[in-house]
């Protein structure tokens, strides 16, 4: 795909695309393998999640749970496994690895100070969500096959989406269509990575990951090209950072939680 293509016929009308040979010149590509990490860096100390936050009140990005790197590969080569790990930047431990990728001249203003990994096991997910920031995912899939299912940002009060966060109450791997109704409006785009396989994320789709087999993926994002959007994701930062999180404290978590909920019921049903 060319620079011109893949602007003009994806990154200007927000539109995913896979693309097969964003990753091709990558040495990380035949490199990366779990035994590789396993040999090199087995003895780091990962955060490990593994919950679904949906329903529970409890930040995606929160866990108490780590374990030693080389036990948490061997546990998802093993087999089925709710642990994954998210938004690891694995980077800060090792920045030789930042040599084993490069940025191709297909994007802008690339954030390479940020790339983060994704490692889980199989029959793992991550509930659906979109980047605070805003920002274009570029998401490059290494060891074995994970689903995405993806919805537009149009689709927000659809899916109920809870009142300044990036997040809702919906489960898109089992869908209660009795109790969230509007869902069956919804229209999306399902892809399934496999290794080399490269997915672009336009700028707040939102997104569910599951794991079909074990495995792990590469995230590398790109600022949007308008002000308003960078506008906009500074507000949704503070959004969340700043008055969610006060009002968690201020309320109490759960019961916060609870009326978020009943808001962003409330907003679907008007629709």
């Amino acid at each position: 795909m060319t620079r011109e293509t893949l602007q003009n016929d994806f990154i200007n009308p927000y539109k995913p695309v896979v693309m097969k040979n964003f990753s091709k010149n990558w040495t990380a590509r035949n490199k990366w393998t779990l035994d590789y990490f396993k040999k090199n860096h087995g003895d780091l100390m990962v955060p490990v999640y593994k919950e679904a936050f949906a329903n529970t009140g409890t930040s995606y990005t929160s866990t108490e749970n780590k374990m030693r790197f080389s036990e948490y590969l061997d546990l998802i080569a093993t087999g089925p496994t709710q642990y994954r790990m998210f938004l690891f930047n694995i980077f800060k431990h090792a920045p030789e690895l930042c040599h084993d990728f490069d940025y191709p001249d297909l994007f802008d203003r690339y954030l390479k100070k940020h790339p983060f990994m994704f490692f889980g096991g199989e029959t793992s997910f991550v509930d659906v969500h979109y980047d605070l920031d805003l920002s274009h995912v570029i998401l490059t899939q290494f060891h074995g096959k994970k689903r995405i299912i993806l919805f537009a940002p149009e689709c927000s009060d659809y899916l109920y989406r809870h009142p300044l966060t990036v997040s809702c109450n919906v489960d898109i791997g089992n869908p209660d269509f009795e109790r969230y109704p509007r869902l069956k409006e919804v229209k999306g785009y399902i892809c399934d990575l496999e290794h080399g396989d490269t997915l672009f994320i336009p700028t707040g789709y939102w997104h569910y990951v599951y794991y079909s087999t074990g495995g792990f993926s590469l995230a590398v994002r790109s600022r949007p090209e308008n002000l308003s959007q960078r506008m906009l994701s500074a507000l949704k930062i503070f959004n969340l950072t700043i008055l969610d999180h006060g009002m968690s404290t201020l309320l109490g978590a759960q019961k916060w939680y609870g009326m978020k909920e009943q808001m962003a019921v409330k907003k679907a049903n008007k629709l």
